[in-house]
């Protein structure tokens, strides 16, 4: 035991002579005092940033970091196809565009990605049906649902940041089946909407839209109770979706789920339908009032079914 004290001893004594020799040698060298200093630190970064790689992230970081990637030759092809298509019925409907893209984006994607890319796109979508109906903006209507709908999508957006993949699908899959049903019997003849009630309509909505993006089905009935046609009803939703895009956009951009690939697909889709709004409104000149709700009827069907029956 003793020697083995004293070998210890030694070993302590030696490693106290070696650390005095190099202070000795960083006092005489002030230059070499700055350069090991300069080491020193960075490999105290260097093991710090090891240590941070090997740590998992939080869950959170893991839950909201955006997925997007850019999608193949295919991929884009199917979005541009869905975003021209979709902007032409919404030119005609009012909705339809949001409908039609979301299980495409999901499809090519990723239902993560939906959100964020869709939001994007239908801001450019709709700032052309703004443009191509402006003189038909009710301003009455517009303020008082963006009232309650803006402070809901910003806790909707929240909420969506932290959901995970499978609640989306749920969410998101249930929300549009059941459109259909839910827009017919807010169509029935008691369903009778004043400016009053906008304001508890937004929040509602606000809500719902920070996750689906797009509640043009249900909610066109509201609008068109109160008495909103054709131009009228096109502008001042759009005004009204537009608010709630720019407001989950900011959302999503602080949760980091709004990369630079989402805004890229994104910009591509709303600009074509920004065309695709052009043509739509062509089509709105010639049609009557009994057409253009037919035209609603048969496009929630199509929706309806479309997500009942096409895997996401």
């Amino acid at each position: 035991m003793a020697e083995g004290a004293s070998g210890e001893r030694q070993e302590r004594v030696a490693q106290n002579v070696a650390n005095d020799h190099l202070a000795h040698r960083g006092r005489g060298h002030p230059e070499g005092r700055r350069h090991r200093g300069k080491r020193d630190v960075d490999h105290r970064i260097e093991r710090d940033h090891e240590d941070s790689g090997r740590a998992d992230p939080p869950a959170h970081a893991r839950i909201l970091r955006s997925t997007t990637t850019v999608p193949d030759v295919l991929g884009w092809s199917i979005l541009v196809a869905g975003a021209l298509i979709g902007s032409v019925v919404a030119g005609v409907a009012g909705f339809g565009a949001g409908v039609i893209l979301l299980p495409l984006i999901a499809l090519t994607l990723g239902i993560r990605a939906a959100a964020p890319v869709l939001t994007v796109a239908m801001l450019l979508g709709n700032l052309s049906r703004i443009w191509w109906n402006r003189a038909e903006i009710d301003r009455s209507v517009t303020w008082r649902f963006l009232v309650g709908a803006v402070p809901a999508t910003a806790v909707g957006a929240i909420l969506y940041a932290g959901a995970t993949s499978e609640h989306l699908r749920l969410i998101i899959g249930g929300f549009l089946v059941g459109a259909v049903p839910l827009r017919r019997l807010l169509q029935s003849r008691y369903l009778s909407v004043r400016l009053v009630h906008f304001p508890v309509i937004g929040v509602v909505f606000g809500l719902l839209s920070a996750i689906v993006v797009s509640t043009g089905p249900v909610l066109a009935p509201f609008y068109l109770s109160y008495g909103l046609r054709r131009s009228a009803y096109i502008a001042t939703e759009s005004v009204c979706a537009l608010a709630l895009h720019v407001t989950r956009g900011v959302v999503f951009t602080r949760y980091a789920l709004l990369g630079a690939d989402a805004v890229k697909v994104g910009l591509v889709l709303g600009a074509v339908m920004f065309g695709g709004a052009w043509i739509g409104r062509r089509l709105l000149d010639r049609m009557s009032d009994r057409v253009f709700l037919a035209v609603i009827e048969a496009l929630l069907v199509v929706m309806g079914l479309q997500f009942l029956l096409l895997p996401r």
